[in-house]
């Protein structure tokens, strides 16, 4: 045996061991579909990015179908993060990622930590029943200064859809707890819903400018004023993209149908508030339904909302309907 026999031996097992060890799987490219449904932003709003700022920037195949590297999906979900305080998509898409996560690291809380406000316990000052609490004293003083300076804060905090589900919504529960314990009179539930209105119409209005998916009519049934819930859903529709069309409370259906046909929407979004009696919803939402075109979606949610009939989506929660949202038009 040649003393070059045992190198040759153990090179052979080296490169069988190569051959049998896992290799890494490169993630496969995405069609501008899958992107959407992973990172949460409608289909129109990528192509429209794509037109104005180049990016995402997809590889074409042949057959002339846009696809994506795996990397967007992060990368677009930090530029979500980012446009949820307040970015302009022109001045971030086309950062790197160590630049967003710089911009990110300024208004964010570290991974692990309570939000806002490291080692506090979750009911602690700055988590969103501690937010819950502060908006309650500064409603039973009727101070609106502080009262708005913690929605902006928990909203930075939080991020959009914590907020609207954990301080906003929690909110107008507890407002009208309070009410029915006598602890807070009329004018405290009506100051809070002003300034909680006034709040959720602000934040909305930048996503609104820059919407491009399907439009929405989002509207009140008659007799029916308390619009909280329809606008903290509102928000999150525009948050994903989706142009809404605000009607607001108490609008006739005739009207509501009337806006559906005149601006070409894909659904209706009605909310339903608990003090809306229950036999009087339901008989408004069928005649809403028999009203609206068949290919219109219905969509109804809220504390309040009843029992609905075929062809109408009844959302049990704003989660659900976020995950409704981002289901491709």
């Amino acid at each position: 045996m040649s003393g070059t026999e045992p190198q040759a031996g153990l090179e052979g097992t080296m490169a069988m061991n190569d051959m049998q060890r896992p290799r890494a799987v490169e993630a496969r490219p995405l069609t501008i579909g899958a992107l959407s449904r992973a990172t949460r932003i409608p289909v129109e709003t990528l192509r429209t990015w794509e037109r104005r700022y180049g990016a995402p920037m997809p590889v074409r195949k042949p057959s002339g179908h846009r696809l994506y590297p795996a990397a967007a999906v992060e990368h677009l979900r930090r530029v979500g993060r980012l446009l949820a305080q307040g970015h302009r998509p022109g001045e971030i898409l086309g950062l790197s990622a160590r630049e967003l996560d710089a911009l990110l690291s300024l208004s964010e809380p570290a991974p692990g930590a309570t939000p806002g406000i490291t080692g506090r316990s979750p009911t602690g000052e700055g988590s969103p029943a501690g937010t819950i609490r502060e908006l309650l004293r500064a409603t039973a003083d009727l101070d609106r200064e502080p009262l708005m300076h913690e929605l902006r804060a928990s909203w930075v905090r939080l991020g959009p859809l914590s907020f609207l589900e954990g301080v906003a919504g929690a909110f107008m529960v507890e407002i009208g707890r309070a009410w029915h314990a006598k602890a807070l009179e009329v004018r405290h539930e009506h100051f809070a819903s002003a300034c909680l209105s006034d709040f959720l119409r602000a934040v909305r209005e930048p996503y609104d400018q820059r919407a491009r998916g399907p439009r929405i009519v989002a509207a009140m049934l008659p007799g029916e004023e308390h619009e909280g819930g329809l606008l903290i859903a509102a928000a999150l529709m525009a948050l994903r993209g989706y142009r809404v069309l605000y009607l607001g409370a108490s609008t006739p259906i005739e009207q509501i149908v009337a806006a559906a046909r005149a601006g070409n929407a894909e659904a209706v979004a009605v909310s339903v508030s608990a003090a809306m009696p229950r036999a009087r919803s339901a008989k408004a939402i069928a005649q809403l339904r028999r009203s609206l075109p068949p290919r219109l979606a219905l969509w109804v949610g809220g504390a309040g909302a009843p029992a609905v009939p075929s062809g109408v989506e009844r959302f049990e929660s704003l989660a659900a309907l976020d995950d409704r949202l981002a289901e491709p038009a």
